[in-house]
This record gives structure tokens, sequence and C-alpha cells, in this order.
């Protein structure tokens, strides 16, 4: 998120009495502002244990299966002004998610590869102080299919270390009336200090969350797990990334083999063979794949082809597409 002096100001000034009536109240007022409906997401489905897939032919690189950049159209909701996430329904294929960014509600968007308007739904009991990033994955024991919308952004460092992922089930929109029948609401903290962070990914083989700050010099990625717990769960320290450039966005194909990660100019690609943690692949140094050029980046996702797809902040964003080749 970049804002010009005037505006951060402006925003500074209501994140900040927002943030002092959150705190105002003792423990229990803040969990109240935090925690969604009492009940528990539920689904039907049921899937398998996923694993990643077999290794790539010698001598390809995953950014090698990535060449060209596709314009596919443009946002067409003049509500989705400053797309700050992305994912890509793993229910509904064709369907794409959206929201705003820090002067946004708590609201998704959903729209077609081609930019069509499908509506705007809302999040029950959710609070959008900065959501940042979202992405689409399985739930604790790897059932069901669910959108995870990350509360995650601290630019002006008042959250003191807590942050909180929404969960909602990913159906098609079509069958929603104004709004998604419930959420869960996931809260972290960090070990120590607070951060900044604009990106999330969820790993369907674990499954847990990521969350990778925005930091220039020194991106720190931590990991979470995804059960619901009555007290925010600690997050885990588990790698850093030296790239020179801030981070923006992230996510993780649904079969768990490559991770993206984004700035505002630059897009890097992880292989992971199976078996291998998201740790030890991060040691390894990620690819550099097609950046479609874009005012301002901050959301990417995959789709069920692991092709990916971008969009940037801004009325009538334009919607890119970056194609897998078999």
């Amino acid at each position: 998120m970049r804002r010009s002096t005037a505006a951060l100001f402006v925003i500074a000034t209501v994140i900040v009495v927002v943030a002092l009536l959150l705190r105002s109240g003792d423990s229990d007022t803040i969990t109240a502002a935090t925690t969604t409906t009492s009940t528990p997401l539920t689904t039907t489905t049921s899937v398998a244990s996923i694993t990643t897939t077999t290794s790539l032919p010698d001598g390809v690189e995953v950014c090698n299966l990535y060449a060209s950049v596709t314009d596919m159209g443009q946002i067409e909701s003049p509500e989705l002004v400053e797309a700050s996430g992305l994912a890509a329904s793993r229910t509904t294929p064709g369907i794409l998610w959206s929201h705003n960014d820090s002067r946004g509600t708590a609201t998704l968007y959903a729209f077609t590869g081609d930019g069509k308007d499908l509506g705007s739904y809302g999040v029950p009991g959710a609070f959008a102080l900065d959501w940042e990033d979202m992405s689409a994955g399985p739930g604790p024991q790897g059932e069901g299919d669910f959108l995870y919308v990350g509360d995650i952004g601290d630019n002006f460092d008042i959250r003191g270390g807590l942050v909180t992922v929404y969960r909602v089930l990913d159906v098609d929109p079509s069958d929603l009336e104004g709004s998604f029948p419930e959420s869960l609401a996931l809260t972290y903290r960090y070990p120590g200090e607070g951060h900044n962070a604009e990106a999330l990914f969820i790993d369907p083989t674990e499954p847990a969350l990521y969350l990778i700050t925005k930091d220039k010099n020194e991106a720190l990625v931590f990991k979470a797990p995804i059960d619901r717990s009555d007290e925010p769960a600690e997050l885990e320290l588990v790698s850093s990334l030296s790239l020179d450039a801030e981070v923006t966005a992230a996510d993780m194909s649904s079969d768990g083999s490559t991770l993206v990660v984004r700035g505002y100019q630059t897009v890097w690609m992880w292989h992971r063979e199976s078996g291998v943690s998201i740790t030890a692949m991060l040691r390894e140094d990620p690819c550099l794949a097609p950046s479609p050029e874009e005012h301002q980046g901050e959301a990417i996702t995959f789709d069920a082809a692991s092709s990916y797809w971008t969009v940037s902040e801004g009325l009538n964003s334009p919607i890119q597409e970056v194609t897998r080749q078999p």
C-alpha cells in the first residue's frame, strides 16, 4: 500500500482512533472485536491427503513454464477500487475474489476472469482494519474449500502484534444473498514486536498459514496453524527472504508444488519437491517469472491449472493472466 503524505496522515488519524477504541477495553473487548460467529464453519466436502507433484524435468526451472502475460479485461465493479488481495475460487472455475485495502469494509467482491461484476458479499462479524491479502485453501485437516482473508497490515505499528485472518466457505457467489452465511476469525500474535505484512498463503499439504512481512531488506516468513482457537496462536518465524524489494502478495498452487511471491515490479517463484517443507524450499534461490506491468500491483493468485492472475489497485484495474505451459 502506497499513499501520499496527506492521505497517509488522514488514514493514520482514522486508524489510530479505531485502534484506541479497540484497545480502550479489556482483553474480552478486544476478542469481541475480532471474533465472528461462534459456530465453526462446516462443509460436506472431504478430500484425501494432498501431495505435491513430481519433479520438474532436468534443466527446467518452474519459471520456464511461464512466458506471456495476457490482458484479460478489467474489473467492472465500481466499489472495488483498491484490490489488495486476490483468490481464484477452487469450487467455481472462472471466478475470482478480491477485497479493498485499508479504506474498505468487511466485503469480498466476485468477478469473472474478464472482469464481469458478480456482486459484493459481506463477511459477517468481521472488521476490516487493514485487509492486505487473501488465499484459497482447505481446512485444518485438509478438508473442504475456504477463502482466507488477512487483516494483517500494520503501517503505523498500532496492532500490538495481533493480526486476524477471516475464513469463509469458498462457494459460488450465485448461491449467496448479500453476505456469506458465517465466518471464523483466526487470531495470531507475533513473537516479540509486531510487523507489517501484505502477503499470505495457505500450504495445502500441511495444511498451514504463512505470512510474509513487507520489509525490503529482509522479509520475514511466519507460519501458523489454521485450527480454531479461543486464544491467539503464536506465529512461528521459519524463514527470511532477501529480495531487495517489498513483498505485496503471495499464493501457493492447489497441489502445493509451487509458491509465487510478488512485489510491485517482480514475481518470484519456488518449486517444491514432494515431501519438502516450506522452510527447506525457501532456502533455495527463487527464479524470476513474468511480471505484469501494473500501476500498483498488490495481488496475485494461482487458478486450478496453476496459471497465475494479477490485478492492481485502482478503479477498473486490468486483469492479467500468465498461463502455465504443459
